[in-house]
């Protein structure tokens, strides 16, 4: 089993921010032991062939599972000065480095980070 810090250092070799590793340990906790391995072997492999990886470490986590076990999602929609419509839980939560307020299942979908209920 691979833990989270055998894999940061490959993150920060290639110029990761600590604000990310919160972002991407998160994910990373999502993924089966099976999963795990598979992610650290092809990212090993792609920096040891000086293929490109992605320098935002959860989206090369995410891109890096087999292709078959990969979520294709929409982008979420930031709902942030628009209409709300009715039925769903919203939250303010950080996409992409950007604060905004989503859908409980896109912020759950996209593991956004710093999520807050939010309450009209």
């Amino acid at each position: 089993m691979i833990s989270f810090n055998q894999l940061w250092p490959l993150f920060l070799s290639r110029g990761a921010l600590a604000s990310q590793y919160d972002e991407a340990e998160q994910l990373w906790n999502t993924y089966s032991p099976d999963q795990q391995q598979h992610i650290y072997d092809t990212l090993s492999q792609k920096l040891r062939d000086g293929r490109f990886v992605h320098f935002i470490p959860a989206i090369a986590i995410r891109e890096n599972l087999p292709r078959q076990q990969r979520a294709f999602l929409l982008l979420p929609t930031n709902y942030a000065g628009k209409p709300l419509p009715r039925g769903f839980e919203f939250y303010f939560a950080d996409y992409n480095g950007h604060r905004g307020l989503y859908k409980r299942e896109d912020v759950e979908a996209h593991h956004m980070s710093n999520p807050k209920k939010f309450e009209i």
